[in-house]
């Protein structure tokens, strides 16, 4: 997906060709007639690509068991719960109707495998309509074996205005610390090239969204201008100054006091290849409360994944 984002920026968006660029260059359609929807969730490997910091801990995916909210890293082995995945659109004049959602998840890691659970279709309205945000729920029975795992919710829809927004991951875990907070996590390399993963970490959470009037708001020709511009521009939208401060990982780091520490410091992977990794965080002294830590693993632009460490004490 990273990959396909920077493609996008190489086409030209950067250097002025964009607006020349077409959508297909066997059929570049350009009309304000033309509508595509935007089905979109809370894409972590979407916004890393646009350079920010992300959370795990998915805001739109929720499981329940017996209509009660739980936590993600605190499921019991073959035990029955509900998935409830909000799923927005980012579009205002064009709705879906019965769009797919893929509901999947990976034994607890980074870049590790995707094991299907099944699927539901919703009907979604445009932004700022009485259908949008959509919800859409499945019933997963956990697998036998304990532990932790990734639950995975993707959008397929064929005519999508930006198909790099479509998958979201809820990826949490909790660590009581009596004295360090031990976890462990599984990084994988899904890559064809071999890698050597290093480690970042960060302390962002999702802040509160900025009023409206702090944002200038784009005119009704600016709308009109991007609901044809190309690909490229879709993808990789200019952010407002504010909102890409707001979500800089830069603006977030690990709070004075906090002791990270990686055991191994890195791992090199062959193509495939996975390998256990064991992370201790030690808060300051006094620590009360809980503090979320995010970790990535990464090897220049290649990223493996990522995991929202929760520690409570």
């Amino acid at each position: 997906m990273l990959a396909l984002l920077r493609a996008a920026l190489d086409r030209g968006r950067l250097d002025g060709r964009a607006a020349k660029d077409a959508d297909s260059n066997c059929i570049p359609i350009r009309h304000p007639s033309f509508r595509k929807p935007d089905p979109l969730i809370y894409s972590q490997p979407y916004l890393m690509g646009l350079g920010l910091a992300v959370t795990w801990d998915n805001p739109d995916v929720e499981l329940r068991r017996g209509g009660v909210v739980v936590p993600s890293s605190h499921l019991d082995p073959d035990t029955d719960y509900e998935i409830v995945a909000r799923i927005w659109n980012g579009s205002t004049n064009a709705p879906i109707v019965d769009l797919p959602v893929e509901f999947s998840y990976l034994d607890f890691g980074m870049g590790a495998v995707s094991v299907p659970i099944g699927s539901t279709k919703v009907d979604l309205g445009v932004k700022g309509g009485a259908g949008c945000p959509a919800f859409t729920t499945i019933h997963w029975r956990t697998p036998s074996v304990p532990g932790h795992y990734c639950l995975q919710v993707r959008l397929t829809w064929i005519d999508d205005a930006n198909p790099l927004n479509n998958l979201g991951q809820e990826n949490l875990n909790v660590g009581q610390a009596h004295s360090p907070a031990e976890f462990t996590f599984v990084v994988r390399n899904a890559d064809e090239e071999r890698h050597v993963f290093g480690f970042e970490v960060d302390a962002y959470e999702l802040p509160e969204p900025l009023p409206c009037e702090a944002i200038d708001r784009p005119s009704q020709r600016e709308l009109q201008r991007r609901s044809v511009a190309p690909a490229a521009a879709r993808l990789a939208p200019a952010l407002p100054a504010r909102v890409r401060a707001l979500h800089d990982r830069a603006a977030h780091p690990v709070p004075e006091g906090w002791s990270v520490v990686f055991d191994p410091p890195e791992v090199a992977l062959a193509p495939g290849a996975a390998q256990t990794v064991r992370v201790s965080v030690e808060p300051p002294p006094g620590f009360v409360g809980a503090r979320r830590l995010n970790v990535r693993a990464v090897d220049g632009p290649a990223i493996a994944g990522g995991v929202t460490l929760v520690v409570e004490k």
